[in-house]
């Protein structure tokens, strides 16, 4: 029976259509369910093609503009995976041969395959997407930079951990990062750009680097293009900024990088969201200027500095491969190398590409050669390493700065420059201008130095509280490079040479020569050699011991600056008359030299130094002519008339520093024995800084009630001749009587250190001290009437600042201060010495203890009298007291010392403890037994084994500490 009979009947039996139609559609799939499946096989080819085209377009999406597919894309291909796998299960199916000879299988599949065939019809239709595939991307947390490894050493870990902990701060919004070029700013910075990308704290981190010549406009189309926001058509300063604002308000939590900063700017012009507490944001400069990173109020500034000497060498190491190891001679010349490069990474990685493997020692040689040259002959030395630092010279504010700047490079390698002397050069040489005084230019030598060492040119120093900066050996290459042209110096400073080879570099464009720090012994007179723009000859620290030709400064006509101290010359050549245009004449320790030709001609002099010239007798010829000079230094030479009336044709000078010669100034009621001139002439001046030597008390009291010392910045006194070495600005020292009339005479307020020499009017210091505020050094000797220092009685005399405090034989002082003071007495004193006053018993007591805070070292010696340092007042010994920065103590020569302290004391600081013939002293304070940063105790093995321990442990405790000593003498006066 055929299948259209097995309908007819069963329709017989139904009485409803829908039955019907349900019947015919079923039993249809009883007939060639081959043939549909087939259908079905042709319809999945063409959607698998289908599929094949859109992932085709979406993989060019990606690889072009980063898009991915939209959610509707991928659903789709998701069905059209599913319903392949589908059709080939059912294909599996037919071909397996599975039985269709039972009427409800093959209608089952029947019904399967045509459902498939909609299936796949439907995806073709819904698969026609057109241009339609991909999605607007939305922004990324930002994208991994490229960078170099990181080398992973102290210097640059530190740096890099600095600025981490900075992000980490909440109350660190903003963050400087500094240094020289080459240093390695950038390179550390893109290894924190990609760690911030790792870490979850930002939403997005944005990496622009700046551009070079400060643009606002390019600084928004940088940033913008990071945004994927195009500012490129929009003309109006405040529309792109107002884009700007809302592209990075969107951005939610974000970090901006600024990479290489030359300016500053203003965040609000150019459309950068304020970093605040509440946004979360952060921004991130790196700059060679620590100006900018100040312009744009960074709350944190992290300085990138120089590899250390290991941590170069490691890295040179790295780029040249094994050749410095299997090398011995070549692995001791590439040391040398890599001190050339002074610790900057980009030159020791350019140096190091350049030799890699270079196992020939002479390549080694010749880049040494060229380093010490100053040269950029190596293999991309000028465009990788000279070129980045000349960009710094180059956008220095002014050519003032730039000169001053190459100015630097005169002195010798590696040179701890003075500032002081450095801007005085400066000054000489016109560089500063002629505006106002000495100390007017000095202020603008101070802005122009500070602007060199926040541009990373230079780096600052202090030693002993006065101040230094040292160039980078490749700054100062680079420096040399650019004075090979202009301004062409010739610099051969510091290299040990002992011949004039250096005249082979003349030229008659050359300004400036230095030859200072070498071992010239002459110098000879070429007539072929003109010098027409010369302006600084630079020839200190030789020895000259072969003199210079009398006719060498003949053709220096423009010569502003001539420096010949510390040289052994005996005579200065004839031919220095006629450099009319002379400036600074600098003969400062110039030993051997007892004469110096008539000055007549040089009218514009602004400085004479002949200081420390001890066989300069009289003052050179036509001193009267010097109208123009701002300095005159005499200070310590032979010289032993200074002419009245003198002074009156240096209407102005400022500087005058003539103490510790042979004239001792007086005055026209108090004539001197020697000297000339009086101190009327002084009084009527205007000097701002001043050192002499005065007749004796008299006249000093006369000069100080003229009130002429209000306008001084310096000044540096003697009376009556005392033995004194000054240390402060502002000094005196006496030498006999004090009190004129019977009373004291009176001190200049501002007075920083006082020395009194063998003194015999004075019971109580105090009585010299009323409103002597300021005093940080006081030094007191001979002085047998001296019985008190701080009275009382006094109570007016507090001495707050004062530092040092030294004591020398007084033979009949009993007390340093009594035992009630006021607030504040003392409290700045650091280090007291005391020797051979007999009649003092105890050092300190009562109330001045706890005034003595900042007190860092103790020296009594032979104080005969002496039975206890310190002793506390009644009910305070069993507290104890503690001196937080006491770090020395010695005590020798005192048969009668008995105790340090009547109780406890506590020295957290002290480092060093030294006793020597003091016999009487048994018991040392508990607490110095808890002492952390004790060194050592040095002392006799006879006294240590005789002291008297109240904790059986504590000699233990101190005994490893123990440095034995023998007495060579003994000295109890």
């Amino acid at each position: 029976m055929d299948v259209g009979s097995i309908v007819s009947i069963l329709s017989c039996l139904c009485s409803q259509n829908s039955l019907q139609q349900s019947l015919e559609r079923r039993f249809r799939h009883l007939g060639k369910p081959r043939k549909n499946l087939n259908k079905l096989k042709e319809l999945v080819e063409q959607l698998d093609a289908r599929r094949s085209d859109v992932n085709t377009k979406l993989d060019q999406m990606w690889l072009e503009k980063g898009m991915n597919p939209r959610e509707e894309v991928k659903l789709w291909m998701k069905s059209v995976d599913r319903v392949k796998s589908q059709v080939s299960s059912l294909t599996e199916y037919n071909n397996n041969g599975c039985s269709f000879n039972f009427v409800c299988s093959r209608i089952k599949f029947g019904e399967v395959v045509e459902d498939k065939i909609s299936e796949v019809k439907e995806l073709l239709d819904n698969g026609q997407f057109l241009d339609d595939l991909v999605a607007e991307n939305l922004p990324q947390v930002g994208y991994t930079l490229p960078s170099s490894p990181l080398m992973e050493c102290d210097t640059t870990m530190k740096s890099l951990a600095r600025i981490l902990e900075c992000l980490s701060q909440e109350s660190v919004k903003r963050i400087g990062v500094y240094g020289m070029g080459g240093v390695g700013k950038t390179t550390i910075m893109k290894e924190i750009h990609n760690r911030l990308l790792e870490g979850r704290d930002f939403d997005h981190v944005i990496w622009v680097s700046a551009p070079k010549e400060p643009s606002p406009v390019k600084l928004q189309k940088g940033i913008g293009e990071k945004l994927d926001l195009d500012l490129s058509m929009i003309d109006d300063d405040v529309t792109r900024a107002v884009k700007l604002l809302e592209a990075l308000s969107r951005r939610k939590r974000y970090t901006l990088i600024l990479d290489d900063l030359w300016e500053q700017f203003s965040l609000e012009t150019v459309g950068i969201p304020i970093p605040t507490t509440e946004n979360g944001c952060k921004l991130v400069i790196t700059t060679r200027l620590l100006s900018v990173c100040r312009g744009m109020e960074t709350d944190e500034d992290v300085e990138v500095k120089a590899l250390q000497d290991d941590e170069a060498w490691d890295l040179l190491r790295s780029k040249v491969g094994p050749v410095v190891s299997n090398s011995a001679e070549v692995g001791m010349i590439a040391k040398e190398v890599t001190k050339e490069c002074g610790g900057l990474p980009l030159a020791i990685v350019t140096v190091g590409r350049a030799l890699r493997n270079a196992a020939d020692v002479s390549e080694w040689e010749c880049a040494l050669d060229e380093l010490r040259a100053s040269t950029a002959n190596i293999e991309k030395m000028e465009q990788a390493v000279f070129a980045h630092l000349r960009f710094s010279y180059a956008k220095l504010k002014d050519d003032t700065s730039r000169s001053c700047f190459l100015f630097c490079a005169l002195y010798p390698e590696s040179h701890q420059i003075d500032t002081n002397e450095l801007m005085e050069y400066w000054m000489w040489e016109g560089l500063l201008g002629y505006v106002g005084g000495i100390a007017a230019m000095k202020r603008k030598g101070k802005i122009i130095l500070n602007e060199l060492k926040h541009a990373c040119l230079l780096e600052g120093l202090t030693q002993n509280a006065a101040e230094f900066i040292k160039m980078h050996d490749l700054i100062r290459d680079m420096a040399i490079t650019i004075m090979r042209t202009n301004p062409h110096s010739i610099c051969k400073a510091g290299i040990g040479m002992t011949k004039h080879q250096w005249m082979e570099e003349w030229a008659e464009d050359v300004q400036r020569v230095s030859l200072m720090r070498n071992d010239l012994k002459c110098i000879p007179f070429d007539f072929n050699l003109m010098w027409p723009k010369l302006t600084s000859l630079l020839l200190q620290f030789n020895s000259f011991s072969e003199n210079i030709s009398r006719e060498f400064f003949e053709n220096m006509q423009f010569l502003k600056v001539l420096d010949l101290s510390y040289t052994g010359i005996d005579f200065l050549p004839d031919s220095v008359s006629n450099l009319e245009n002379l400036s600074a004449l600098l003969l400062s320790n110039c030993w051997n030299l007892a004469a110096v030709p008539t000055l007549a001609k040089l009218n514009k002099l602004m400085v004479l130094d002949l200081s420390c010239s001890p066989r300069m007798k009289e003052l050179p010829d036509g001193m009267q002519w010097l109208g123009n000079l701002r300095r005159l230094n005499l200070s310590q030479t032979g010289i032993e008339i200074f002419p009245f009336g003198l002074m009156s044709k240096y209407t102005l000078l400022e500087d005058l520093l003539i103490g510790g010669c042979g004239i001792l100034w007086g005055s026209t009621t108090v004539k001197a024995i020697s000297g000339g001139a009086s101190i009327e002439e002084i009084i009527s001046s205007n000097i701002s800084s001043l050192e002499l030597d005065l007749w004796n008390a008299n006249v000093f009291d006369q000069y100080a009630k003229s009130g002429h010392w209000v306008q001084l910045d310096k000044f540096r006194i003697t009376i009556g001749q005392p033995q004194a070495q000054f240390c402060e600005e502002r000094s005196l020292a006496f030498s006999g009587r004090l009190v004129l009339r019977g009373n004291p005479v009176s001190l200049p307020p501002n007075t920083l250190e006082l020395h009194l020499d063998d003194s015999a009017d004075i019971k109580n210091l105090s009585m010299c001290l009323v409103n002597v505020t300021q005093l940080k050094y006081c030094k007191i000797r001979w002085c047998d009437d001296i019985e008190s220092i701080i009275d009382s009685e006094e109570e007016e005399i507090t001495l707050p600042m004062l530092e040092r405090m030294e004591l020398l034989v007084l033979g009949n002082l009993k007390i340093i201060c009594r035992d009630v003071v006021r607030p504040g007495t003392l409290m700045s004193l650091k280090i007291v010495t005391v020797e051979y006053c007999p009649k003092l018993k105890t050092l300190f007591s009562g109330q001045i203890l706890l005034q003595l805070k900042n007190l860092e070292e103790i020296s009594v010696r032979s104080c005969t009298g002496m039975e206890c340092i310190m002793k506390g007042e009644e009910g305070e010994n069993d507290s104890g007291i503690e001196f937080p920065k006491l770090k020395r103590m010695k005590l020798k020569f005192m048969p009668l010392l008995e105790s340090i302290y009547d109780g406890t004391i506590l020295c957290p600081s002290l480092k060093s403890l030294e006793v020597a013939s003091c016999e009487a002293l048994k018991k040392l304070p508990l607490g110095l037994s808890a002492t952390p940063a004790l060194e050592e105790i040095r002392a006799t093995r006879t006294w240590w084994n005789s002291l008297e321990w109240d904790q059986p442990d504590s000699k233990n405790v101190l005994q490893p500490y123990l440095v034995e000593t023998r007495l060579t003498s003994t000295s109890y006066r």
